[in-house]
């Protein structure tokens, strides 16, 4: 089954503070990171205005220094031009930076759209196949996860007649291929929801679905709309209420659970700030990846994807996706490379064009 991803130890290193040397916060409260970088290392604490903190040394650069934060022993690094230094911090010693945490070699090496290879090619028409003999519709997909999945920015534009494709008009037979379910509201694309909760059936619809018989909300969604494809995305809830290994045991029941309804699951990594969740953040989207490569689904790496819109394509301090302003109109005139719904809605129409040539129209 599913094997845990390695720990990383946020803040650590054989150092002592340098004796007399401190570093304030210049003006208000500044971050301090588990590396000497904005980019790669995550908030682990905040200096406060009017605080100061022993230091350990420098980095390479001179451009960061390390301070002694948490335990003993335990250092965190705040970049130089936010803090004043004071006492006798001449000849600071060098302290060498950690590695970027492991995940995010495998987060950046997936491409944001999948590569489906020969052999996973045919084992997708299988569990078309599948459907096909349950009696799931070739034209359905329904959408699942939690607020930026229950969103009238994400896709419900396409059936409104309320977009532009811009340079992507050759997707145009795609919206065609699954008109009205863009806008179809899921059962299981909820605020709130998380992996575990489409998999209880505490959580499902009693006056549509067979909850006491133990239908969950995911197979009560299946039963009813009889989708070849579902498209996914899960994170932001189950950092708060599920542990790495409950959240790779769900995922992975999900996919299972799809793959036995003859329904194609597209699993999506979510983008994430910089914040004292990031480095959770890059734990789930690598389970994301392991599940999506264990089981051979296809993947959209959003989080890839996302790391060059501003702010990682979120609004500050919260978890929705920024759009391109009031309206819900979806636009691919350059709102792709700014905004995280029309990135999201690209990506999402992407894959499901890929798999309507690919999979759905050419299985036996």
């Amino acid at each position: 089954m599913m094997v845990l991803l390695a720990g990383f130890i946020i803040i650590a290193a054989p150092a002592r503070a340098q004796e007399g040397c401190r570093v304030t916060a210049s003006g208000g409260g500044v971050n301090l990171r588990a590396g000497p970088g904005v980019e790669w290392f995550g908030v682990v604490g905040v200096l406060e205005a009017n605080q100061s903190l022993p230091v350990v040394g420098l980095n390479r650069a001179g451009d960061w220094y390390a301070v002694s934060f948490g335990g003993e022993g335990d250092i965190a690094w705040v970049a130089a031009h936010v803090v004043t230094a004071q006492g006798a911090c001449a000849g600071l010693p060098v302290v060498d930076a950690p590695p970027p945490p492991g995940e995010i070699d495998r987060l950046t090496s997936m491409p944001a759209l999948p590569d489906i290879d020969a052999e996973a090619l045919k084992a997708l028409k299988e569990v078309f196949a599948r459907g096909q003999a349950l009696g799931n519709d070739p034209h359905a997909f329904i959408k699942v996860g939690d607020c930026n999945t229950d969103s009238p920015f994400f896709l419900a534009g396409f059936d409104l007649d309320y977009y532009d494709l811009g340079p992507y008009g050759d997707l145009q037979p795609t919206l065609d291929y699954f008109a009205g379910w863009f806008v179809h509201e899921s059962l299981t694309g909820q605020v709130g929801y998380n992996a575990y909760t489409v998999l209880d059936p505490l959580w499902a619809d009693p006056e549509l679905c067979n909850a006491q018989a133990g239908e969950s909300p995911l197979a009560c969604e299946y039963r009813r709309a009889r989708p070849s494809i579902a498209v996914m995305m899960f994170g932001p809830n189950d950092m708060i209420n599920l542990s790495a290994e409950q959240f790779a045991e769900a995922l992975a029941g999900i996919v299972e659970l799809s793959l036995d309804s003859g329904v194609i699951p597209v699993l999506t990594t979510f983008t994430w700030h910089r914040d004292a969740r990031w480095r959770e953040a890059l734990e789930f989207n690598a389970i994301t990846v392991q599940v999506a490569g264990e089981y051979g689904v296809p993947l959209i790496n959003f989080w890839r994807a996302a790391q060059n819109l501003p702010n990682y394509g979120l609004i500050a301090g919260y978890t929705h996706l920024t759009d391109s302003g009031p309206h819900t109109k979806i636009v691919f005139n350059g709102e792709e490379k700014q905004y995280g719904h029309p990135l999201r809605n690209l990506l999402t129409l992407q894959v499901l064009d890929l798999l309507r040539r690919e999979v759905l129209t050419q299985a036996p």
